[in-house]
Order: C-alpha cells, then structure tokens, then sequence
C-alpha cells in the first residue's frame, strides 16, 4: 500500500473541496448568446440566422428554471399559429437585440460583474444615422448561476435609460400563465 504525502493529501483535499464554479467561467453561456445573435445581425454572413434559444442552447446554456418558462410562453405566442402547431417562438423581437430591426453588433464587451452578474454592452443602432441616440449602447445584465457544476443564465434584464429593465424571464412566466 502506498501512502501519501501530507502536504499532496492537503492538496488533493482542497482541490475536491473547491466549488466548480470556481473553475467555471461564468462569462462563456453570456458570449455564446450574445455572439450568435450578433451573427444573424451580421449582414456579411450568408449562413441563415442562428436560433439563440435553440433546444441545444437552452438545455446548455440556461437554467431549469428559464427553460420552464421558455417552453411554457411557447405555448402561448405573440402571434398566431399556424394551423397544425402548438408551440412557437415566445418573442415578437430579438431580446437580445433589443428590437425587431438592428443593425450589425460593434463593439462587442462581456464583463463579469461579480456575483454572477455579467455584462453585455453592444452597438447595434449605428446604421440608423447620427446622433447620441444612435451611439448609445445597448446593454443586458444577465444573472448567472451554477447549477449541476456549470455556469448557466438564470435571466436577462435589459438595461433602459440607465435602469435595470423587466427580467426576460418573468415577462415569459406570465406570457405562460397566460
């Protein structure tokens, strides 16, 4: 039987004993939403826009929770069905975009906040003209969480006039309820 050292039992028991969040980049689902939505804005990209809910992405980047009211306010969309289906997209925009017409994403930030909190900061009016108006960037808190050991969005909270906006997610729990 071969014994261990004290000093490598130390180590080894504080590496098993670190959170896996810890190792975890909670900055990494933020960038992988935000830059799939920035290529379907992307008009040098001849590829069709991405889905940034698709199943894939929702189970992998989004909590439970999030996709539970993801998939219930499907049931109930902003617009009608078509004839035969029961489910549809949950927005009649881009909450990622903040809009239903933007222009390609520039300048791209994701900054983690602390706390789980990150943020995207983002121009996608500039092709609308000049001005301050067109200049300002659009900005989305995301609330970040560990869940099953990985770093996954719990909810998104548009940032208008310099305020934390509606969660994204209580707006599709009552589209849902609905």
């Amino acid at each position: 039987m071969k014994t261990v050292s004290p000093l490598v039992a130390l180590g080894l028991f504080l590496a098993s004993a670190m959170p896996m969040s810890a190792a975890s980049d909670v900055t990494a689902p933020v960038r992988e939403i935000v830059e799939a939505a920035a290529r379907g804005w992307d008009d040098k990209v001849d590829e069709p826009a991405e889905d940034v809910f698709s199943a894939d992405r929702l189970s992998r980047l989004f909590t439970k929770d999030f996709q539970t009211a993801f998939e219930a306010a499907s049931k109930n969309p902003p617009f009608d069905l078509p004839e035969g289906e029961t489910t549809g997209y949950p927005f009649d925009y881009d909450p990622i975009a903040q809009g239903q017409d933007g222009c390609p994403f520039e300048d791209i930030r994701i900054e983690d906040d602390g706390d789980g909190q990150v943020t995207a900061l983002f121009n996608n009016r500039r092709c609308f003209g000049e001005g301050a108006e067109y200049e300002a960037d659009t900005v989305l808190i995301f609330h970040v969480v560990d869940e099953g050991g990985r770093s996954v969005i719990d909810d998104i909270f548009p940032v208008v006039d310099g305020q934390s906006g509606s969660s994204i997610k209580q707006d599709l729990k009552a589209q849902g309820a609905r």
